[in-house]
């Protein structure tokens, strides 16, 4: 039942049958607009049907039936609007007002046709889409989000965002600089704005010439990730992300050149912005010792982090500036 507030009335009233009269607040206009979407997830499962209503709740795979005949041919069946399913169903058999109408007449059919639980002694039960043709007793966030939302093909870089010691934060921003959707200067340009690299002077800042063509973040790309990729790092993006997707590295050094991957890419950006509003610059060697304790901090608040696994991270990474 839905409990809301309309012109100074409180009514209790069908989630899927309230009227959208666009009062309220946002959030249960929104939820109403939703109803579409919400409807190919929930279902009900009818026991003794005295909580479901026949026309407007969702127990039936057609739907509800209220939209399947229509407001007005309701009145041919003999059931009230608000009828519940326990009044339509009596000693083991629907009861139907006889009616000659074709598009009833396939309604009916397809009402008697479908399979209620032997158990007609317990109260009703919410069902939640779980997969194809599937709904359970239990709702799963996770189930529903695969369902809605736009599968497409796994990307090669994929690995590079989404990792066991990843930090969100780190990974937005690198996802966001894979994706190119930074706002750097080539694409402020769109907006009417003029933006060049505030590192070297470039007057064109892009995100390839950003990381790490640019010579300041190069030095510090440089020293940041020291013989981790275990060849000179090259500052040409798509090459570096290549390497990064596609290299066979050993899975300790993999994870750790992930992280200072993604670490660097942060601290150049934010170093970036803290320079355009006029904040106090550093040198590439102080930027260089941030991003090396960042990545030291995060090593170190792993649990049990002094397991052999993680005590081979940081010494590799010890080694890797030593």
């Amino acid at each position: 039942m839905w409990t809301g507030n309309n012109d100074g009335q409180v009514r209790q009233e069908s989630f899927w049958d309230i009227r959208d009269t666009g009062l309220g607040s946002w959030v249960r206009r929104r939820l109403l607009q939703l109803r579409p979407i919400a409807k190919q997830f929930f279902r009900l499962e009818i026991h003794n049907g005295q909580t479901t209503r026949f026309w407007t709740d969702l127990w039936h795979p057609l739907g509800r039936l209220i939209e399947v005949a229509g407001e007005i041919e309701t009145q041919k069946l003999g059931i009230a609007r608000n009828a519940l399913v326990c009044e339509v169903w009596n000693a083991g058999h629907w009861v139907f007002r006889r009616c000659r109408d074709r598009q009833m007449s396939d309604m009916i059919l397809a009402v008697e046709s479908h399979t209620l639980v032997d158990d007609r002694t317990g109260p009703d039960i919410a069902l939640w889409k779980r997969g194809p043709n599937e709904f359970r007793k239990i709702f799963s966030t996770a189930d529903t989000w695969q369902q809605i939302r736009t599968h497409s093909p796994t990307t090669a870089w994929s690995k590079v965002i989404w990792f066991s010691l990843g930090v969100p934060r780190f990974g937005f921003i690198t996802w966001l600089a894979i994706r190119n959707k930074l706002s750097t200067g080539d694409r402020m340009r769109a907006w009417g704005l003029t933006q060049g690299c505030l590192f070297c002077g470039e007057p064109n800042e892009s995100r390839d010439h950003l990381f790490f063509a640019c010579p300041y973040t190069y030095t510090l790309w440089l020293e940041v990730v020291g013989t981790l990729m275990g060849r000179p790092p090259d500052p040409d993006w798509e090459t570096t992300l290549h390497l990064l997707a596609t290299h066979n590295f050993d899975r300790l050094a993999y994870v750790l050149l992930r992280l200072v991957f993604q670490v660097t890419i942060y601290m150049i950006w934010r170093e970036r912005n803290d320079k355009k509003h006029h904040k106090r610059p550093r040198q590439a060697s102080q930027l260089a010792e941030v991003i090396g304790r960042a990545v030291k901090n995060r090593l170190l608040s792993v649990k049990y982090w002094e397991k052999p696994h993680l005590r081979g991270l940081m010494q590799r990474w010890f080694h890797a500036h030593s």
